[in-house]
């Protein structure tokens, strides 16, 4: 072989990895792009989920709302308990999940737990003495409160969904 011709294939070569090296990284930043992409459409996936999750959660508390509001005006106080309770732990759930959205929060949640605990205490109380002397009203207050709450944080998050934030 001549040393012309091991030149040319020599050249030749080095365009050859030079290419193909640009072709190499222009494919590694594609892959990236998809990643990425799909990485930013997994995320808000998962944040519609969540927020859907969080209003049917909310809508759950709203029954155990009311179920305590029937099971109190019948002086059921027991049942009226775990379903204070229930309540107590769908709040907390939600919450967690609340705290961890990027949404802007309007509703006090310390608050809705420290009335929750009122209720809690006041029919606990009743419940162990065996007593009649419970205030419908004052609990009826309570739970329009929280319901109120409640209410204000679906359409926050309705809002938010459709907005697609």
């Amino acid at each position: 072989m001549s040393n012309e011709f091991v030149k040319r294939i020599g050249i030749i070569g080095s365009v050859a990895s030079l290419i193909g090296i640009a072709f190499a990284y222009w494919q590694i930043y594609k892959t990236r792009q998809a990643a990425e992409a799909a990485k930013d459409a997994s995320l808000q996936t998962q944040k519609i989920i969540s927020r859907n999750l969080l209003i049917s959660d909310v809508s759950n508390c709203m029954k155990h709302i009311e179920e305590i509001r029937l099971y109190v005006r019948g002086a059921n106080y027991e049942l009226a308990l775990i379903r204070v309770n229930d309540l107590n732990s769908n709040l907390i759930q939600i919450q967690k999940v609340s705290e961890s959205s990027t949404q802007t929060r309007q509703i006090d949640f310390a608050k809705i737990h420290r009335e929750i605990k009122k209720i809690r205490i006041d029919l606990r109380n009743t419940v162990e003495r065996n007593s009649e002397n419970f205030n419908r009203i004052r609990t009826n207050n309570q739970l329009d409160f929280i319901s109120d709450n409640l209410n204000k944080l679906i359409g926050e998050t309705k809002i938010f969904i459709e907005k697609g934030d």
